[in-house]
């Protein structure tokens, strides 16, 4: 087992005492796990280190991990539903009274997993290495691909990227995504956090999971990207499927045009514009407008039903559309007779131009059948795609998860951030730092009035805090320290021959290192000096 690596990147860490940032990818090595993960360098299947934990929702966890049989990184997910397991060692076991439907959530991750598994010829598709249980629960390997999120790839590119980037980038994944369906297996979770950029420059989709972790009223924590997610996975009674992936999707080809997520679903149903300016908007293909309008459509009746249809209606005029198979019951319209009335007695330029007049409106009435089928008319479509101009009035509310709430407050009422922030709540996380925001309400890329009020829910760090070293410390600096992650300090005093006054000898019930709750009392042992006559000098002689 390698325990001098670093737990990110696993390249070898500098010779020395402690814990460093890693040289290779400057990750801070003195971080802890987060609350219930699998502790370091555990060995999984005989080969697989555990690193540190990169993600959790509330399937289980994500580790960067080092296969030792091939030297190679790979990231490793483990079955761990929240709140129906409990952990003791690294053992997984279901809480009290939740047996059956750990055990059939275990089940369908091992089948989804199974099922990305045969997806292997998609080079789109993070691939799988190995599915294997153990320690009462199951894990999938995955190939570990360098890349970054397609949404700081966007930040980076100046928010916004072009129409024939975009319309590139993606044609793979809306292949893959109806291959996947096709095979029964919905991602529910396209998001541009889910969607990564490779080395090579193109997309990758990862963030796989149950659709239970992707569907409110589960059981399990629901993990759903707001902007992304369709309205009928916010709704426990809803079914989900193809139609919900068209949906998101379509988002995250949205963000990418515009830098902007749509609203969240939900408040899609009160207002279903579709914020985009006019530049952008003059750039798109009419057919692609109308394709993102329809993917977009908040109902699952009027929304685009499948990935076939929806990549015809990406690249292709309304005709040509109907040849898609009716299996998302598209009619088909009957051919319009244009042909030339014969020469009764008027001028052939009459005929000619009258001709003309019947071709306009006929083309017209098919084009409104078509619009009619999918639920909009011109005139929807206009609505739906409100220019930004008109929301000169608005503020886009910027992104401020795990970023300082300090930082933040600092920042807001100036004219860029002309909103005020108000802590609405503090909350106890294992993966955002203290201090850091956890959510914000309105979402990122919603609009406020100027003026308007962001509510956030600001870090308290995590639940579990580490008892820092006590070599050389006095007890008024200990005491600081330990006030400050969240500790309750009490001294009890005690001569010492060794430890000068003041100065810590130990903790009475505990050891440095020891993980306890915030707010724990913990008792310091501190010297008084030596005893009263024994000073250590030599006495007078007599």
């Amino acid at each position: 087992m390698d325990s001098k690596l670093c737990r990110n990147c696993f390249a070898a860490l500098p010779e020395g005492p402690g814990n460093i940032p890693c040289p290779s990818c400057g990750w801070d090595n003195s971080k802890s796990q987060p609350r219930d993960a699998l502790p370091f360098d555990t060995v999984l299947a005989g080969r697989y280190q555990v690193g540190r934990a990169k993600a959790r929702n509330g399937e289980g966890f994500t580790y960067a991990a080092l296969d030792l049989t091939n030297r190679k990184t790979v990231e490793v997910r483990e079955f761990f539903p929240t709140p129906l397991a409990a952990r003791e060692g690294v053992m997984v076991e279901p809480v009290s009274g939740q047996a059956s439907l750990f055990g059939q959530y275990l089940d369908d991750f091992i089948e989804l997993s199974k099922g990305i598994s045969r997806l292997r010829e998609a080079s789109v598709v993070q691939s799988v290495l190995e599915i294997f249980q153990e320690n009462g629960t199951a894990y999938t390997v995955y190939e570990d691909v360098p890349s970054m999120s397609l949404r700081r790839f966007v930040e980076q590119s100046g928010g916004g990227l072009g129409w024939n980037q975009v319309n590139t980038l993606f044609q793979p994944v809306l292949s893959a995504l109806g291959l996947m369906n096709s095979l029964g297996l919905c991602h529910l979770g396209v998001s541009p956090e889910t969607l990564r950029i490779t080395r090579e420059g193109r997309l990758l989709m990862t963030g796989f999971s149950i659709q239970a972790a992707r569907h409110g009223g589960s059981g399990i924590e629901p993990d759903l990207y707001p902007g992304c997610a369709a309205v009928e996975q916010y709704d426990p009674k809803a079914v989900c499927g193809e139609v919900t992936d068209v949906y998101g999707f379509t988002a995250t080809l949205l963000y990418c045009l515009t830098g902007q997520m749509p609203l969240a679903a939900p408040k899609r149903l009160q207002d279903q514009r579709l914020m985009i300016s006019r530049e952008v908007l003059k750039t798109l293909p009419p057919f692609a407008v109308t394709a993102i309008a329809n993917g977009m459509q908040v109902k699952q009746s009027l929304r685009t039903g499948s990935f076939q249809r929806f990549k015809t209606e990406l690249s292709s005029a309304p005709a040509i559309v109907n040849q898609v198979d009716e299996t998302d019951a598209i009619r088909r319209l009957p051919p319009v007779e244009l042909d030339l009335p014969k020469n009764r007695g008027l001028p052939p330029v009459v005929w000619l131009l009258g001709s003309c007049v019947i071709t306009l409106v006929a083309l017209l009435i098919v084009a409104s059948l078509w619009l009619g089928e999918q639920g909009m008319s011109f005139a929807d479509i206009k609505k739906i795609f409100q220019d930004s101009s008109s929301a000169a009035q608005t503020l886009e509310v910027p992104q401020m998860v795990n970023e300082s709430y300090e930082e933040w407050e600092q920042q807001v009422g100036q004219d860029t951030y002309d909103f005020t922030l108000k802590i609405s709540t503090r909350e106890f996380s294992d993966t955002v730092e203290e201090g850091n925001i956890i959510s914000q309400d309105p979402f990122p890329g919603e609009t406020i009035a100027p003026g308007g009020t962001v509510l956030v829910t600001v870090s308290k760090g995590s639940a579990t805090r580490t008892l820092p070293g006590i070599d050389g410390i006095s007890f008024a600096d200990l005491q600081t320290a330990l006030t400050e992650d969240g500790f309750s300090p009490v001294k009890v005093e005690e001569a010492s021959d060794d430890i000068e006054a003041g100065y810590v000898i130990r903790y009475q019930d505990n050891a440095p290192g020891d993980a306890l709750e915030y707010g724990s009392t913990v008792t310091v042992v501190v010297s008084t000096g030596p005893q009263s006559g024994e000073t250590g000098e030599t006495p007078p002689a007599e």
